[in-house]
């Protein structure tokens, strides 16, 4: 049995699959071939040149495409007003509601919002899951570089830019926060611990120390986040101040254009904020509420001088009226004449 020209049988395919869109699985068992050993030599490129073929029939021909589309006509169509998420390059690796999830994400840059978009129905907290997963975090950061490329920022643009700066709540980004001392919420306002671990490891510090253990009357299930307690003799109901900054992943909105991006430092943590009085400054600008002092009494007086030529107008339109030869027009507030003096 001679050996088959899997080159010929190669373009044989692609030609079959570009006219009927044949699977190469069906073609072979047409022809006569093992599926198992024919997928070997004829590779995907073929399939994909047969699908470019069969998409510029399709453009050429469009009248004689549409009878064999049948039912996926109207998705077809649904597709050219909205790009198809499940044609993006990005979204290869990810399942059809996860691809749903990164190009709602692309639209409305709210994860809560497009897994709702995407058909998911847990909590917020799966959302976040989502979001985080390796695969789709990547799928949305070259979503995200693809529209930057194409993004050409309009006048509408850079002024909605500047309103968001300007507006931003730094609060959002970073809190000074009174929260409970340790005292605030322990049986007895005694000092109270996070756990039993906690406790174990002051105590046998304090027993490495020669020292008596800690007293744990004030029990355990300390929350440092909590509110103080009004009734707190340790801190008068003050508590003790903490710094909070916010997950920056989960910002949206103006706080989020607000972050020009986050450093460690020696002294701890910088959130680096855009400045939002030079934003102030920009929209002042733009709707030329910016002028000097100076503009503004030039403004004054351009007005006052069109107050006064209008009415001198006025005074001119009803001389000739009543048939007053009298050249001597006078102006109500306007400056005195040498001949009045």
């Amino acid at each position: 049995m001679s050996k088959p020209d899997w080159k010929a049988l190669q373009s044989q395919f692609a030609a079959a699959h570009a006219s009927t869109g044949i699977k190469l699985k069906d073609w072979c068992e047409q022809q006569g071939l093992v599926y198992d050993t024919a997928r070997r030599y004829i590779k995907k490129s073929a399939q994909n040149n047969a699908q470019k073929k069969t998409a510029q029939i399709v453009a050429q021909n469009p009248d004689k495409a549409a009878p064999e589309q049948g039912e996926g006509k109207g998705k077809a169509v649904k597709n050219c007003a909205k790009p198809d998420p499940e044609r993006s390059p990005f979204c290869a690796d990810l399942s059809d509601k996860e691809k749903l999830f990164v190009s709602y994400y692309l639209e409305c840059r709210n994860k809560y919002e497009a897994y709702r978009k995407a058909g998911y129905t847990g909590g917020d907290r799966n959302a976040r899951m989502l979001y985080r997963k390796p695969a789709v975090a990547r799928a949305i950061n070259q979503g995200i570089e693809q529209l930057t490329e194409q993004a050409i920022l309009n006048a509408q643009d850079i002024l909605r830019h500047w309103h968001e700066i300007a507006i931003a709540d730094p609060g959002e980004i970073s809190q000074m926060r009174r929260v409970c001392c340790r005292y605030c919420w322990g049986f007895d306002n005694r000092y109270q611990w996070i756990d039993e671990t906690e406790y174990d490891k002051a105590a046998a510090k304090a027993a490495n120390d020669s020292k008596p253990p800690p007293d744990q009357s004030g029990g355990f299930g300390f929350v440092a986040n909590d509110d103080p307690n009004p009734d707190c003799p340790k801190c008068a109901g003050e508590g003790i101040e903490d710094v909070f900054l916010a997950d920056t992943r989960d910002l949206v909105g103006p706080a989020r254009r607000l972050i020009a991006g986050v450093k460690k430092t020696k002294f701890g943590i910088e959130v680096m904020t855009r400045d939002q009085d030079a934003a102030l400054k920009n929209l002042a600008a733009f709707h030329n509420l910016a002028s000097s002092e100076q503009d503004r009494e030039l403004r004054l007086l351009e007005i006052e001088r069109a107050r006064l030529s209008n009415e001198k107008i006025k005074a001119e339109i009803e001389n000739l009226r009543n048939g007053d030869s009298n050249d001597t027009i006078v102006v109500h507030g306007a400056l005195d004449t040498p001949d009045g003096e």
